[in-house]
């Protein structure tokens, strides 16, 4: 940092260290995003989309949205594994594995894990659906909008946008305390 002119920094826990060191060069820019870009939404709209990405049988199923890369330090295996204790633990409980995780990313990144090769691993792959395309900035905000949580678990996180919009659908997140998540 002592070679640097400006730090600028997005994340407060980090602003609060660096400042400490370098409070003459040090900014905070908090993250925002536009109010009307992420929204909740009409019941309708929602039910609709929810049809088209995961079939009418599964309407009524609860869902989990993972929307971040598929990056060792996202730990998105770790996620499928945690996916599949969950869904063993609801058919004991309940009798049935109505429930899937929409899991907006690259199954196959170079920087991470064949996520294909794990939920096969895992015997999940009827409870997983994966939406690796990129989308407009509407069409995110509906898939926010038709799932019942948002799930984190990255082990490295500056800032954590998706977490963000989500609340802004007023979603709740489950994501673990580190960097820019706290």
């Amino acid at each position: 940092y002592e070679s640097t002119d400006l730090i600028n920094c997005i994340n407060y826990p980090t602003y609060e260290m660096v400042h400490q060191r370098f409070p003459e060069k040090t900014n905070y820019i908090p993250h925002a995003v536009p109010r009307d870009l992420f929204k909740e939404l009409p019941s309708q709209q929602v039910e609709d989309f929810k049809k088209k990405l995961l079939g009418k049988e599964r309407l009524d199923q609860f869902s989990v949205l993972y929307v971040s890369r598929n990056a060792r330090r996202k730990m998105t295996a770790d996620i499928l594994q945690s996916w599949q204790m969950f869904m063993k633990d609801m058919k004991e409980k309940h009798g049935h594995q109505k429930a899937s995780i929409i899991m907006h990313c690259d199954p196959l990144d170079p920087e991470g894990t064949n996520l294909h090769s794990v939920i096969d691993m895992l015997g999940i792959k009827e409870n997983v659906v994966f939406s690796k395309d990129r989308i407009a900035f509407e069409d995110m905000n509906v898939l926010y909008n038709m799932c019942d949580t948002i799930v984190n678990r990255s082990s490295n996180e500056g800032f954590g946008l998706p977490i963000l919009e989500a609340k802004m659908c007023g979603k709740p997140v489950i994501s673990i305390k580190t960097g820019g998540l706290t």
